[in-house]
């Protein structure tokens, strides 16, 4: 039985995929020293680095993206976990970021089958970085509601009672980011003293929060000693503002036209990868609207604030998880910036394969409201992308 057992939860959008990729990359090195990163086989000929799928085994019904069968499916990966748990006798870890959203009940559940001492780790960022990452994943993800939009729905979530993001399984967004309830949850079932929060500073660079989250999981400074190669890793394709309102153009008019949500969502991936990345001049960055920044620096201060005073220990500074609206006070994109972004996505589209004849997907969702509301687009920029959106549109119809 392991003599201890770390799990890292996340958070989504604070490096979590950094730091696993690192952590598969030196697997055997840190086995060696006497911490097992246990590696679940490949599945259709890719490898897993994390250990989200098999928690779905255990516990699939708390991630309101995991049907019955899909746990059904991970059960065995579970019962694998746990022996490997059960057979290690020196530090096992474990991370996936999804555990940061399940209710009390799932936590005791977890500790319950791993048995043995829990520490858990949580990496965390500041909303103003956090926002934007998760709305251009919804983008990635063929939504078409602009950030405002986005940005409403998550204010109407996180003005429902406490209780309810407590115990409504789709309230999981606040019951993740609102640091201060997330420390609470866990510390009730492991003990403040078991949690250690790792903040990821905005300048800093990428290898300090390795270096802060071997601390916090109490791997040994000489365990594994990571390539500089593989700590300046990329492990994401971001998008930049200007891009983001062409995807956004794009996913509503790939809706209209009726085209198969894998055949969109391979469009969109090779738009991001082939035609927004190797440009040299890609724009400004996503920011928080303006009319949103206040509101959202209260959300963060309140946050914060209630992760103090839970006495969860903090690595590094706890003001580093504040929002500061100055730190978004950048030049919105410009007309060009979208034309540029929008002529990439048609060249990219052009060269891409037509998808079949598919009806409307329904995957895709259906929102009320235009996808992109950034200063640029309501000062002339729409012109571009729009155009784009047509000849997408017309495409996708000719496909079929």
């Amino acid at each position: 039985m392991a003599s201890r057992v770390v799990v890292h939860i996340g958070l989504q959008k604070s490096g979590t995929t950094y730091l696993q990729k690192i952590l598969q990359q030196l697997a055997d090195e840190l086995a060696a020293a006497g911490v097992r990163y246990p590696l679940p086989r490949p599945r259709r000929g890719r490898s897993e680095f994390n250990h989200e799928r098999a928690t779905y085994g255990l516990i699939g019904t708390e991630y309101t993206w995991v049907s019955e069968q899909r746990r059904e499916q991970a059960r065995g990966t579970w019962r694998w976990l746990v022996e490997q748990v059960r057979a290690h006798p020196g530090t096992v870890l474990l991370s996936a970021e999804a555990l940061s959203v399940i209710r009390s009940g799932g936590i005791h559940r977890l500790v319950e089958e791993l048995g043995g001492d829990i520490d858990v780790v949580v990496t965390a960022r500041d909303l103003g970085r956090i926002l934007p990452s998760l709305w251009q994943q919804h983008l990635r993800n063929g939504r078409v509601s602009s950030f405002g939009g986005y940005l409403r729905d998550l204010a109407d979530q996180r003005d429902r009672p406490l209780e309810d993001r407590e115990d409504v399984a789709e309230l999981h967004l606040w019951r993740a980011f609102a640091l201060g309830g997330l420390a609470r949850r866990w510390a009730k079932v492991v003990g403040t003293d078991r949690i250690r929060v790792v903040t990821s500073p905005r300048e800093a660079p990428a290898e300090q929060l390795w270096s802060r989250f071997c601390r916090a999981a109490e791997i040994p400074a000489d365990a594994a000693r990571p390539s500089k190669e593989l700590l300046r890793q990329r492990t994401h394709t971001g998008l930049t503002a200007p891009e983001a309102a062409v995807l956004a153009s794009l996913n509503s008019a790939l809706q209209e036209a009726g085209w198969d949500h894998q055949a969109a969502a391979g469009l969109r991936q090779r738009i991001i990868v082939n035609g927004f990345a190797p440009l040299k001049e890609r724009g400004p960055r996503i920011v928080v609207p303006k009319e949103w920044r206040d509101r959202i620096a209260a959300w963060s201060d309140e946050d914060v604030d209630q992760l103090i005073d839970t006495g969860v220990p903090i690595l590094g500074d706890a003001d580093d998880l504040r929002y500061d609206p100055g730190y978004d006070d950048v030049p919105a994109p410009s007309p060009e910036d979208v034309a540029r972004a929008a002529a990439a996505a048609v060249l990219t589209a052009n060269d891409a394969p037509r998808p079949g004849a598919a009806g409307p997907s329904a995957v895709l969702e259906s929102q009320d409201e235009a996808a992109v509301d950034i200063d640029a687009a309501r000062s002339g920029a729409t012109g571009p992308y729009r155009r784009a959106a047509s000849w997408m549109k017309r495409r996708g119809r000719s496909a079929g």
